[in-house]
């Protein structure tokens, strides 16, 4: 008897808890798993997000299909917890009437297709996914939604601190490679003064180093071996991505877009000598990978020497306690760093080369070098800061920390709305 009121319960539980289409005679269309509030999570709904998660593991731990089902398992009961706070999250955005508009949807959308050649190929995108063009959306106005409330109840409370970021890593140093410190340097620039004649030398100089370019010698042992740009040519002459109109390379903006993956450049005159650039990539959103072989134009001795009194003039003051700043801003001849207080680079000591690691008695910070000769100048070096993260190792921390912190912010959040909002789970999972 009593397996019977057992049987019989189960059916009308199942029934209660069933959606069926007006006039469908009964057809089953959806399963519903959980009711929050006025919202429901159905099977379709849940068993769409599983398969999601599989790809998403699949894709990033490359786990066999074996591996992925017992992680998917045991994460369950956790992916249909995540499901519910959505919901509570997304009821919570639309009390505080929060709007997202069908055109901000769309941007999102046309942001998405760009990564694409055509719209037959992100379609093809989609149905791989299982997505059709209507879920994204749907799905796009939620993640819209949960950003907004996001930045309007914790934006404040997501700011990770420098003295937080010191504080992680001082904690977990044992988790992080083992590497030598950074130092962020900054450089004054006394430049030659050059002669027509300068110039010309170094044009002949340049077209012999472009001609062996040109026959086939390697590009990047060439930049190596002969390129005057002491920044890269340790890296081969790579000087990374240029992108087109931003104005940071005014006199290559004509040049480069026209040069295909592996072509040479001809000459490019600049106010100090010659560029020889080979483009070795280009991405899908046009950004353009360079390696550069840089001519300086030298000067003649005596004008070398009178640079180099000068510098050491300026060097003396340095040592009698002058502001590095403000004699950066008096004397240096480099517009781009003088606009920047001297801020130069920032690198591993390792990376340093013997040149310029040697020039200093000591890599601790306020250290200054000696005389650094380059083919445009003389250089004076500060060691402003030591440290044992680069500025990309911090803000890798930082974004990790400021997550840490949205995921706690969230888990309290959530339990807060649970207390009040009417969950109740209607099937296995």
């Amino acid at each position: 008897m009593y397996l019977k009121q057992l049987i019989v319960f189960t059916l009308c539980a199942f029934l209660t808890f069933t959606i069926f289409l007006p006039g469908s005679s009964g057809k089953v269309v959806e399963k519903i798993l959980v009711i929050v509030n006025d919202d429901v999570i159905t099977k379709t709904e849940f068993d769409d997000r599983i398969d999601k998660t599989k790809a998403q593991l699949q894709q990033l731990y490359k786990y066999d299909d074996t591996r992925v089902n017992t992680e998917i398992s045991k994460a369950k009961p956790q992916i249909l917890d995540t499901m519910i706070d959505e919901i509570l999250f997304i009821q919570e955005a639309m009390k505080r009437n929060i709007q997202i508009s069908d055109a901000e949807v769309q941007k999102e959308i046309d942001t998405i297709k760009k990564q694409f050649q055509s719209d037959k190929e992100f379609n093809t995108a989609l149905e791989a996914e299982g997505y059709t063009l209507e879920s994204l959306k749907r799905e796009k106005k939620r993640t819209l939604l949960l950003q907004e409330l996001i930045k309007q109840k914790f934006m404040q409370e997501l700011i990770v601190t420098d003295d937080e970021v010191k504080t992680f890593y001082n904690e977990n140093k044992d988790q992080f490679p083992k590497k030598e410190d950074t130092v962020k340097l900054k450089q004054l620039l006394i430049k030659f003064s050059l002669t027509p004649e300068d110039k010309e030398k170094t044009r002949q100089r340049a077209e012999n180093l472009l001609k062996q370019c040109q026959e086939g010698a390697d590009f990047g042992e060439m930049a190596s071996k002969f390129s005057d740009d002491p920044a890269t040519r340790a890296n081969k002459g790579d000087i990374g991505y240029f992108i087109s109109g931003t104005g940071e390379y005014p006199e290559l903006d004509e040049i480069v877009p026209k040069l295909a993956v592996g072509e040479i450049s001809g000459l490019i005159e600049i106010p100090e000598g010659y560029d020889i650039l080979k483009v070795t990539e280009i991405s899908k959103d046009g950004k353009i990978r360079l390696q550069r072989i840089y001519v300086a134009i030298l000067p003649d001795p005596a004008s070398e020497k009178a640079t180099e009194e000068k510098a050491n003039s300026i060097l003396k003051e340095l040592k009698n306690g002058a502001d590095f700043t403000q004699i950066v801003k008096k004397y240096s001849d480099d517009p781009s760093t003088k606009e920047k207080n001297g801020d130069w680079v920032e690198l591993p000591i390792n990376n340093m080369g013997p040149e310029l690691r040697g020039a200093f008695d000591s890599l601790d910070s306020g250290s200054l070098s000696r005389l650094v000769k380059t083919p445009i100048g003389f250089h004076i070096f500060k060691i402003d800061e030591k440290k044992d993260l680069t500025t990309d190792e911090i803000e890798q921390i930082r974004r990790y920390l400021s997550e840490k912190k949205l995921q706690d912010k969230l888990g309290e959040y959530s339990k807060k709305l649970r207390e009040t909002a009417y969950i109740q789970r209607l099937a296995d999972n």
